[in-house]
């Protein structure tokens, strides 16, 4: 069977987190960057594939997903059924799933709407509002954690891949993760991730990225 393709950008928390499972199951993929500032998203081409022109965006033999936390679920049940990172076990899956929600309806829009709008020039101060809404989200998050070393249990699953790529890229763009206790010590745990390095380095590109434009970074949410 053809390798699946996957299309991203390096600097994407969403793309890095399908990068980060590609890395840790070892799953043969073929890699194909995008960039979304320089319109490679909004071709014919890729718009066949995807009309919403997000990334990441698999393609699967001609099956196209986008939507990177449907695609971790994916790649999981079809080339890696069973997995401890998304058990086929319906109240484990119930709790991924659950986290995997929050992400994408709460935490990723509040939280990173914030670096967003100082990415996009949209701000160019982090307001009242900004630093109460981002230190309200990863409270929030923090919650998830009382219980457990990792999002979703005692181990690593999908939810901690999808929500890493983003917390990573806010340290380095100046987040104090050491004001949150539970939020710090998972972040620790996730070095064990084979691509954790990797990840790294992208989430650096990010905060380079954000500092030439606002120098402060984020150390005014600290």
């Amino acid at each position: 069977m053809p390798t699946p393709t996957l299309y991203y950008f390096p600097m994407s928390p969403p793309a890095r987190s399908v990068l980060l499972l590609i890395r840790e199951l070892e799953l043969p993929m073929n890699l194909k960057v995008v960039n979304p500032m320089a319109g490679e998203t909004r071709t014919e081409e890729f718009m066949r594939m995807n009309p919403q022109h997000t990334i990441p965006t698999l393609d699967d033999n001609g099956f196209y997903l986008a939507e990177s936390r449907a695609i971790l679920s994916y790649l999981i049940d079809a080339y890696r059924p069973g997995h401890t990172l998304y058990p086929n076990i319906p109240k484990e899956k119930a709790l991924i799933n659950r986290v995997l929600h929050h992400d994408l309806g709460s935490f990723y829009p509040k939280f990173f709407g914030t670096i967003g709008a100082l990415f996009s020039g949209t701000a160019t101060e982090i307001s009242e509002e900004m630093k109460t809404n981002a230190q309200k989200s990863l409270t929030d998050l923090e919650n998830y954690l009382v219980r457990n070393d990792y999002f979703a249990g005692e181990n690593p699953t999908i939810a901690d891949l999808s929500l890493l790529p983003t917390i990573a890229s806010a340290v380095h763009c100046g987040l104090d993760l050491t004001n949150y206790k539970r939020l710090n010590a998972w972040y620790e745990s996730c070095k064990s991730l084979k691509g954790f390095q990797e990840d790294q380095e992208a989430a650096r590109q990010v905060g380079e990225y954000l500092r030439s434009k606002f120098p402060a970074g984020l150390e005014p949410l600290n």
